[in-house]
């Protein structure tokens, strides 16, 4: 009676671990930069001008491309929190990210790459479903050609455990280029 009672509790054990291990893949080992450098590469160049490409990790923030030169370190990390904001994610949320996002209303633009911290991949994922969504309700009635952008956006989350949101013009290339930079 006490070993099948052993084995009953083993095979719970073994059943609840299988059930918590299977909603996430493995997180990726690439590092914000990389991701950085992965958006910067599935980008036109008019875009990588114009969009500043926000890191954040463990080392804290950094910036490339767009006005990238022109920031000091303290409007890095402003922008780089007031952006995390806006995509409703906090620097407890993601373990590293890289991200480029338009501050202003008159534009449907978010390109970004999260490692999520364990166990809030599906946080991370809601999140930038409910940007996007915010970005379709304000330009809705107001600019047809952005409301179209925001509708086409994708927030999926990669083999590796990345969690991507890609909401810009010709997004099917730009997501897989992404995609194709990330998997490898």
């Amino acid at each position: 009676m006490k070993r099948l009672f052993a084995v009953l509790l083993a095979s719970l054990f073994a059943l609840t671990l299988v059930a918590c291990g299977g909603g996430s893949a493995p997180a990726s080992d690439l590092t914000a930069d990389q991701m950085a450098q992965a958006i910067v590469d599935s980008r036109p160049t008019e875009e990588n001008e114009a969009y500043t490409i926000f890191t954040l990790s463990a080392n804290g923030s950094t910036a490339m491309a767009g006005a990238s030169q022109q920031l000091t370190q303290e409007q890095i990390d402003s922008q780089t929190q007031l952006s995390l904001s806006m995509l409703g994610l906090t620097a407890e949320d993601v373990q590293q990210a890289a991200f480029s996002v338009s501050l202003m209303n008159v534009k449907a633009y978010g390109v970004g790459v999260f490692s999520p911290a364990e166990g809030k991949t599906q946080q991370v994922k809601d999140a930038l479903q409910e940007f996007v969504e915010a970005q379709q309700a304000a330009q809705q009635n107001y600019l047809p050609d952005q409301y179209a952008i925001a509708k086409a956006a994708k927030v999926e989350t990669l083999k590796n455990g990345l969690v991507v949101v890609v909401m810009c013009e010709n997004q099917d290339t730009v997501f897989a280029a992404l995609d194709k930079a990330l998997n490898q």
